[in-house]
């Protein structure tokens, strides 16, 4: 510091006039400088100081007085920086895509709006937003650039639709709620499988045609309110997997955020890990300002990542810390009245900071009984599958009857079978003594049966013994 004003002095103290005449000497009066010194760090509102005067006294020296006049020593200004007021909406340049900070990242896709106009979704109607049960469950995010602005390309690929019917997948059909739409299937994919952007309700598309190749920022149509809209903006969809209406992501986890901005997804849990749905959640900054309320996803349709598994997101957040805060009516009781019972709902508040970092996903859980989870996974959770929208069929009742674990053996029966014993036969062997004067003779005697009829058919043979002659 020293040295620095030693400079300072040299530099622009009074110069010692020189005599042009000798003359007497005589003691001259003291003078005093004014010398601005400039200071380059910044004060406490980040301002820029202006140049501080500081008083330089210079010592008495004996000098030879002047016989003529001398000009005055330059004088050093210096300008006033000035602050220009920050537009309530400014946002500072997009990164660049791919970024991938965590793992679980994938801001692959460029914003399908550039940035001299707006392009950030619209905070009222957020992916699975139902603008607070007015509206189906919002399948993308709607940016509400002014009419005709041009609508580009978010990534590289090839357009598989272009022109009016891409919901009912019916092509001219004007009444289709996407209007005039543009699909492009990417060149590159997501877990093996592909991977779509659509961009819907446009004034015209860019005279595209099925199967061709277009490159991030390509202009694919122009802004419009064809379709069901209130008003011009671009809606749109990161779908994976099938390019159908419930084959879609949220786009904010998708598009790459601005330079010092971050993302904020979550869950919000019940007791027993399930998701509560269509739930609001107030974000406060670290001054205590109100920023936003995100509502978590609607049932249906709104399908969350595959890695996050996430019931909520919010993009475009300034890096810092925020503070978070819901409140969910858990457990009704009943109190006994005279007339009655009377329901009441005991209210339960979940709050607490969260840290967001600049260019990535940022994950917080958020549970009744647990509290606010910061800086978690989803692993974390004991959160059980998210509803899919596949259809399963119920099987129709038949009459076939499923046997049970326990199966009591059907009664056997055992024939008894109870024999009659055949009658026996009684031979009574009848023996007459009567000659028989014919020459006919019987070598051996003849058996002649008589049949006895009993309760069962029974003979009773007669013997006839016809003696030898």
């Amino acid at each position: 510091m020293a040295c620095i004003v030693c400079c300072l002095i040299t530099a622009c103290a009074t110069p010692t006039p020189q005599p042009t005449t000798t003359g007497p000497t005589s003691v001259v009066a003291l003078s005093t400088n004014v010398v601005p010194y400039p200071v380059n760090s910044t004060n406490a509102n980040n301002e820029s100081p202006t140049a501080r005067p500081i008083a330089l006294t210079l010592a008495a020296t004996s000098v030879v007085a002047p016989t003529q006049n001398f000009a005055a020593p330059p004088t050093f200004s210096f300008a006033t920086p000035i602050i220009y007021p920050t537009p309530e909406n400014w946002r500072p340049p997009v990164e660049g895509v791919p970024l991938s900070v965590r793992p679980q990242d994938h801001f692959w896709f460029a914003r399908p709006i550039a940035s001299d106009s707006v392009n950030w979704p619209l905070g009222s109607y957020r992916y699975g937003s139902t603008y607070f049960g007015q509206m189906v469950v919002h399948a993308g995010v709607d940016i509400d650039a002014p009419l005709e602005t041009p609508i580009l390309a978010a990534g590289p690929g090839t357009v598989v639709w272009a022109g009016w019917g891409l919901f009912f997948f019916e092509y001219g059909r004007e009444d289709d709620p996407y209007g005039i739409a543009v699909a492009v299937r990417h060149d590159f994919g997501y877990n093996n499988q592909p991977l779509y952007t659509l961009y819907a309700h446009m004034a015209a598309e860019n005279n595209l045609f099925i199967g061709q190749e277009v490159e991030t920022g390509d202009i694919l149509g122009w802004v419009g309110v064809t379709g069901n809209t209130t008003g011009p903006h671009v809606h749109f969809e990161v779908r994976v997997g099938k390019n159908d209406y419930y084959g879609t992501r949220n786009p904010e986890l998708w598009m790459a955020p601005y330079s010092g901005w971050g993302v904020l997804a979550g869950q919000l849990l019940d007791e027993k890990g399930r998701p509560l749905p269509e739930t609001p959640i107030d974000i406060f900054n670290e001054q205590g300002r109100y920023v936003y309320t995100v509502y978590t996803y609607g049932a249906r349709v709104a399908g969350p990542d595959e890695l996050w598994r996430e019931h909520f997101a919010i993009s475009d957040l300034p890096a810092g810390r925020y503070r978070l805060k819901t409140t969910l009516g858990y457990s009704p009781t009943f109190t006994e009245t005279v007339e009655g019972a009377t329901p009441e709902v005991e209210l339960e508040i979940i709050e607490g900071w969260v840290e967001v970092i600049t260019g990535q996903t940022n994950f917080v859980i958020l549970q009744s009984r647990v509290g606010l989870l910061n800086h978690a996974l989803p692993a974390e959770s004991a959160t059980p599958p998210y509803p899919t929208n596949t259809f399963t069929p119920t099987p129709t009742p038949t009459n076939t009857r499923t046997p049970t674990s326990t199966r009591t053996p059907r009664p056997t029966w055992t024939a008894t079978f109870t024999r009659t014993p055949r009658p026996t036969v009684t031979l009574t062997p009848t023996r007459t003594k009567t000659r028989t004067p014919t020459a006919t003779q019987t070598r051996w005697p003849t058996w002649t049966l008589t049949p006895t009829l009993t309760r069962w058919p029974s003979r009773t043979p007669t013997l006839t013994v016809t003696p030898k002659p």
